[in-house]
């Protein structure tokens, strides 16, 4: 022990002795060391951390899509939902939840809260009991039912101030007054995000629908796996399809749902910030290389007195990990500061799971352990160096350190493993960053900019209380036009049905087409600026107990009328009961520029309004940058018509259109960040090598020029190392990128994996870096004296 003390002490001594080398190994193990432990922490976060409710690994999540258009994985139907639960053998409970906000209180009291409608069984799905009462009856879950909430342990102490008299008290939720029945326990959330009040979902309760898309989580028997219960349900889900509208079922597990859209940008980040910190030890195993050349002499006189090679090996290492150690100190630092950073970035479209990021005793020990395994890593091959001294050779006169034929080859072998590890980092940085330009400059087939959103529900007489709204709205100062529209793009709200088109043959009627469809007031297109292709658009003659019309998109057109003018076509199945084809308009794409536009049809607001819809409202050309300023005028207006109205879910189109392509952006952001830093890191290595390569050869220089090499051939020398150590390492990172191409490919759109403009790009670039980086160098070695250099040996 006390030898090890001895080591540790003489260790630091030898880090002071060389403040500056020191600061700079402190300073790339810092950012290596705290990138990889903040990447950590989120993987754990999201991948990786216990869900904070019972026997998580028997929980999972069933969606519905639909293989036959390309849909996604979405939330159910509540209806639906109930229909396989009634058929499904394998599961031992069927929750459900909806999100969204509720208003609580009245006057100065007031606050907008997150709100969920639940199932009953809701909480004993998930294996959680309220910390106070209980959780709610299956009479409670039904139509017309008494009105009762649990409310979340922070709202209870908000509120409440943790009394036990919270229970059985009266708080008004919207327009309705409700009975507290429990308290949900501390911590508890399902993907992250806590909700302050519960209600039964089944209740006529703020905002029904009965096609409201819920979450469904349901608890698996003992012994089914998630396989089997997959199977099953695609066979209920095909069974209770007797339209054959192509929806099935799917189950994966509840860590699975909430992470599939960003599983592999985080084990791409993972990957990457594992490059940029073996940059960072191949840099600094340079660097201590070069250290231990010049301490060859300390080496071996220890070892003429006695030394043992083990015990100079051990005090190269120690100095190593200490290094490392003091680097990881600070990276935790820095790690600690980015993690705070992750409520900015968090979005519809990210996993709430990263709200639960922290820096917590699992991220301290992968950073302990990360930090001592990167000393070791990089200390291996300068300790062993070191520890390899010919006594003999360094302690005879006019011995030179350092100048072993090995240790060339390792210094190089370094800077060239470096320099493929950075073109392997900008290449897939490039390419994350084009796919994300890419889609970000596609057009969605609407103006995105300026457009206020946000739902509205209907009280009663929604036909009136609609037109209204619109009434006041568009009375605003600053409101160029608004319109409602039972879903809106990119709000992820898919409504189909089925009908036959006039014109086809149909054996039955499953094999009708199914049709996307919304129901959208007469400026919804003017609105949304929306062309019209064809016909014309939606006027006061569509009325209510007027002929029935409907427009359609190109999509639609090509697909069921394909050569025929669609105007005048009918779709439905009577010569009564049918939708007059008026117009025809552009198509839109609903998800982001990866998806095809979808099979729509139209219908006007006046012939069948929904009980809730969309609202959008187009700000004029001086508030347009900022339509948010226009939310609390529209609130207003909703509420001039009926005072207990709220608006939900008000946000702006751009900011929609912008969550779409948050996970794309992250990930491309973050890899260029590493990929510059890998750069920068890349250059200094090869800066490093050439630095000490031109000192280790001022003799030879000097020979050089006193028997006539003039100074530009000096300079070629040199930048031709340069070049040959950044060529080969270019070439085997490009090698291995196209390998690599395949891991990343499922996150590039309009860009190929192996696109040549990128692949030359980055080669020219890290080359050019690599000249520059060898310049001073080179002029150094140009401007030796060969009489001073022959003098000095």
């Amino acid at each position: 022990m006390d030898t090890w003390i001895r080591d540790v002490r003489y260790g630091f001594r030898m880090l002071f002795r060389t403040p500056s080398t020191s600061a700079l190994a402190v300073l790339a193990l810092a950012l290596g060391i705290g990138a990889n432990s903040a990447i950590f922490s989120v993987v754990y976060a999201v991948l990786l951390r216990p869900l904070p409710v019972h026997d998580a690994g028997s929980l999972v999540a069933i969606g519905s899509y639909n293989p036959k258009f390309n849909i996604p994985p979405i939330n159910p139907g509540y209806t639906v939902l109930n229909s396989w639960k009634r058929e499904a053998r394998s599961f031992e409970s069927v929750a459900a939840s909806w999100a969204g906000t509720a208003e609580l209180g009245v006057g100065i009291e007031q606050e907008k809260v997150p709100y969920w409608r639940v199932s009953a069984n809701f909480f004993p799905a998930l294996g959680v009991q309220p910390i106070l009462g209980r959780g709610f009856t299956d009479d409670e879950d039904r139509p017309g039912a008494a009105r009762v909430v649990v409310i979340g342990h922070d709202l209870w102490k908000r509120r409440f101030f943790g009394q036990t008299g919270a229970v059985g008290a009266s708080l008004k939720v919207g327009d309705n007054v409700c009975t507290i029945v429990g308290v949900a326990p501390p911590g508890f959330h399902v993907d992250g995000k806590p909700a302050d009040v519960y209600a039964p979902i089944g209740v006529d309760f703020l905002n029904p629908r009965s096609y409201l898309p819920v979450t469904a989580y349901a608890r698996l028997k003992p012994g089914v796996t998630v396989a089997q219960a997959n199977s099953e349900m695609e066979a209920v889900s095909a069974r209770l399809d007797t339209r054959g509208g192509g929806w099935r079922a799917r189950v994966v597990t509840l860590r699975d749902s909430m992470v599939r859209d960003v599983r592999l940008s985080l084990l791409v980040l993972l990957g990457a910030v594992a490059m940029v910190l073996l940059i960072a030890c191949a840099n600094i195993a340079s660097l201590l290389l070069a250290r231990s050349a010049a301490r060859q002499r300390e080496a071996a006189i220890r070892a003429a007195l006695g030394a043992p090679r083990s015990r100079l090996l051990r005090q190269f290492l120690t100095e190593s990990v200490l290094l490392s150690l003091v680097g990881g100190a600070a990276g935790l630092l820095l790690a600690r500061w980015c993690v705070h950073l992750v409520p900015l970035i968090q979005n519809v479209r990210l996993p709430n799971l990263l709200l639960a990021t922290r820096v917590d005793s699992t991220v301290l020990l992968f950073t302990a352990a990360i930090s001592v395994l990167t000393g070791v890593a990089f200390g291996a091959a300068p300790a062993l160096a070191g520890a390899s001294t010919a006594v003999y050779e360094e302690l005879k006169e006019g011995g030179r350190a350092g100048e072993t034929r090995g240790r060339k080859r390792l210094w190089s072998t370094l800077v060239v493993i470096e320099t493929a590890l950075a073109v392997m980092l900008m290449i897939g940085a490039t390419l994350l960053m084009r796919t994300f330009l890419y889609l970000r400059d596609t057009a969605p087939g609407f103006r995105v900019d300026g457009l206020l959103t946000a739902t509205i529900a209907a009280p009663a007489q929604k036909l009136a209380f609609y037109n209204q709204v619109l009434e006041q709205v568009r009375a605003i100062p600053g409101v160029e036009s608004a319109t409602l529209a039972s879903s809106l793009p990119l709000d992820g709200d898919y409504r189909a049905m089925s009908l036959p088109a006039e014109g086809q043959q149909y054996a039955r009627p499953q094999d009708w087409p199914i049709l996307w469809h919304r129901t959208v007031d007469p400026q919804y297109f003017h609105t949304l600026q929306i062309p019209l292709r064809r016909g014309r658009l939606f006027d006061e003659r569509d009325r209510e107990g007027a002929p029935r019309v409907a427009v359609v998109n190109e999509s639609m057109a090509r697909r069921l009328f394909s050569g025929q003018d669609p105007l005048g076509k009918h779709l439905g199945n009577t010569k009564t009961d049918y939708f007059e084809i008026v117009g025809v308009v552009a198509d839109v794409r609903h998800q982001d520029a990866t998806k095809d536009g979808l099979v729509e049809v139209f219908f006007p607001l006046a012939q069948a309004p929904p009980p809730s819809m969309a609202l959008a409202v187009r700000a004029d050309g001086r508030i347009a940058r900022d339509a948010m300023l226009l939310a609390p005028s529209v609130e207003r207006a909703a509420k001039t018509v009926n005072p207990a109205v709220s608006l939900a879910h008000v946000q702006e189109m751009q900011q929609m259109a912008s969550d779409r392509l948050a996970p794309k952006r992250l990930t491309g952001t973050i890899v260029v960040v590493f990929a510059g830093l890998a750069l920068v890191l890349a250059a200094i290595g090869i800066y490093g090598v050439l630095s000490f390569t031109v000192a280790q050869r001022t003799h030879e220089i000097g020979v050089r020029m006193a028997v006539g090499a003039d100074r530009s051939s000096v300079v070629r020398m040199v930048a031709g190392k340069a070049a040959a150590l950044a060529g080969t390492g270019i070439l085997i990172g490009a090698v291995a990128s196209l390998a690599a191409g395949r891991v990343i490919s499922s996150l590039l759109y309009g860009v190929s994996s192996t696109e040549p403009a990128v692949f030359a790009g980055v080669s020219a670039t890290l080359l050019a870096v690599a000249l520059v980086a060898a310049y001073l160098p080179a002029r150094r070695a140009a401007c030796v004296d060969p009489v001073t250099a022959l003098r000095h040996e």
